[in-house]
């Protein structure tokens, strides 16, 4: 009688397990796996070799550092970050204020994107959350280089 309560305990135990670490999985994919909105689509897919501008501004700031022009040498690392992009698209977020970093991508075909890190990621007007409370990139990685 023992090994057959022993072998239902075992069993209990591998599905509450099992259904636990479904659950942590389902949660993951919600919020990591990437949209496949277009704008976030483009994000994934950029290359460095197709852009021909990238400009930023930063929200609050002094003056001095409210803008930036990224030189050609640095497309490959602001490109790199902006491949990095993930999240669920979020139709109506709630409106967030405090740091907001925005790139302004020039294409060399001349189209023009935008990508925003304040609270949430925003490409080209659609928002994106990758957590409960927005976006976990603030795009403060931008500033050091």
């Amino acid at each position: 009688m023992g090994k057959r309560t022993d072998k239902k305990m075992r069993i209990a135990v591998f599905t509450a397990v099992s259904l636990v670490l479904l659950v942590l999985i389902g949660i993951l994919a919600y919020w990591k796996i990437p949209s496949r909105r277009e704008s976030m689509t483009w994000a994934r897919t950029l290359e460095a070799s197709d852009v021909a501008q990238i400009k930023m501004t930063v929200m609050p700031s002094s003056e001095e550092e409210r803008y930036r022009s990224f030189e050609e040498e640095a497309f490959e690392d602001v490109v790199s970050l902006i491949n990095q992009s993930t999240g669920r698209y979020i139709r109506d977020p709630e409106p967030m204020t405090g740091m907001s970093r925005t790139l302004y991508v020039t294409m060399k075909d001349g189209t023009e994107h935008t990508v925003s890190y304040n609270g949430y990621l925003v490409i080209d007007g659609d928002s994106y959350a990758d957590c409960f409370h927005g976006y976990s990139e603030d795009g403060e990685s931008l500033e050091k280089e």
